[in-house]
């Protein structure tokens, strides 16, 4: 096994984080939008589920994430929705964006570190 279960979760959750952005840009999308209801993705059950599976050896590969309408939820907020029925509220979709952006960000940067180790203990750089 040439990737190790680190690596594997690594992109697992960037997977998660660059679709969870995908749904946050899509609630702000529909701001307007009547009956809209914000959607979520519950981020930390989708890694545990990845995990366990990973553990429990029922995906060979990250190529076996499950598909998105799985993870999608309503989101949950103590909003209430507004005279058109619809639950975005833009302030708290602008902070989730910048808290996934950073987490998004920082999965990116851990794997690059993994593959430069990985890198130099092919070339003998150790």
């Amino acid at each position: 096994m040439l990737f190790d279960v680190t690596v594997e979760g690594l992109t697992a959750a960037t997977y998660y984080s660059g679709l969870r952005h995908k749904v946050i840009a899509n609630n702000i999308a529909n701001l307007s939008t009547p009956n809209y209801k914000a959607m979520d993705i519950v981020f930390k059950d989708q890694i545990k589920t990845f995990m366990k599976s990973k553990s429990e050896n029922r995906f060979s590969s990250v190529h076996y994430l499950p598909p998105p309408k799985t993870i999608l939820s309503p989101y949950q907020s103590d909003q209430r929705p507004n005279i058109e029925l619809n639950t975005v509220d833009i302030d708290q979709e602008q902070v989730k964006l910048a808290q996934n952006t950073i987490l998004h960000n920082t999965f990116l940067q851990l794997l690059s570190s993994k593959f430069r180790i990985l890198r130099a203990s092919i070339s003998g750089n150790v």
